[in-house]
């Protein structure tokens, strides 16, 4: 092959790749798309659990971020809270019920917020986890009407968790998932068991990506809103900005597998980075401080 023609190649492999991302690209937002910010019960923990960088017993007091998604196709929960039975009973989290020291307000429950703004657990059309945590998918069971989307192995290990992982997961959070003894069904209501990403509607507005590190089936969703731009819903694929920004892990009982977690480190950064997009963790106390907080909203 001459040099011309080998140029003229490289031309044409270079021109295909582009078409291809070109092709990925994320359609237009649909208009009329919202982002509400919520927390639950907030936590009281260890600074050195959510950051091996950190030393010493310092104590933090950290939100419990969960998020709603008004779309034209669907009301989406990103994560669920604290389980609500802790206001009448703070024994239901056992020997966990000490990150509530700080107290469990009436007003900060999943319906009381929900209320807020007009809606009710029946109002949502799918309740997408980032993974089965006790902070996270405590009140998975609320939403009558709801697909659960879910990785399939966080499933599995959240039902039956490997000894050293099994603390953060209480099974009576999603036991009322299963479908009755004896029916011949799975679960009692619609779930999409991912072994993957997905694209929910199939605009690009709503994409939820596999970032198996903290758990194995923990992932993350890219809201892009059509105003308010792209915002990076990391539930705990990253604890803190310094984890993002210095490639910190967090402490090992927090990490299921330390490189899968930094993969997801490295996808929030090239969405953030390609996107100029914002990125909200559940347990930021600054940067939830900064966010607009229901019934202010995103859109």
């Amino acid at each position: 092959m001459t040099s011309i023609a080998r140029l003229l190649a490289k031309f044409a492999i270079g021109t295909c790749a582009v078409a291809c991302l070109a092709s990925q690209a994320p359609a237009a937002s649909p208009e009329g798309m919202k982002l509400y910010t919520f927390t639950s019960f907030p936590l009281d923990i260890a600074k050195s659990a959510l950051s091996s960088a950190a030393t010493g017993d310092e104590k933090i007091i950290i939100p419990v971020g969960f998020f709603l998604i008004k779309h034209p196709k669907g009301n989406i929960m990103f994560d669920t809270g604290d389980n609500d039975k802790l206001v009448a009973d703070k024994t239901y989290w056992g020997p966990m019920a000490a990150m509530l020291d700080k107290g469990v307000d009436p007003n900060l429950t999943i319906d009381a917020q929900l209320g807020k703004i007009g809606m009710k657990a029946s109002d949502i059309n799918y309740v997408i986890l980032g993974h089965m945590h006790l902070d996270h998918a405590g009140n998975a069971s609320k939403f009558p009407n709801a697909t659960i989307v879910v990785q399939r192995s966080e499933i599995a290990n959240a039902f039956w968790p490997p000894k050293a992982y099994a603390g953060p997961y209480i099974s009576g959070d999603f036991e009322a998932l299963r479908a009755p003894t004896g029916s011949g069904a799975t679960g009692r209501q619609p779930t999409i068991e991912l072994e993957g990403d997905l694209d929910l509607f199939g605009d690009g507005s709503v994409y939820i990506h596999r970032a198996a590190g903290h758990t194995p089936g923990s992932q993350l969703a890219v809201i892009r809103l059509p105003k308010s731009g792209t915002v990076i819903l990391t539930s705990d694929a990253c604890y803190l900005p310094e984890n993002l920004a210095k490639d910190i892990l967090p402490s090992i009982g927090l990490t299921y597998d330390p490189s899968a977690m930094l993969d997801g480190y490295a996808y929030i950064k090239r969405i953030r980075d390609t996107e100029k997009g914002q990125v909200f963790m559940a347990h930021d106390a600054e940067g939830f401080k900064e966010h607009k907080h229901s019934p202010e909203y995103y859109e």
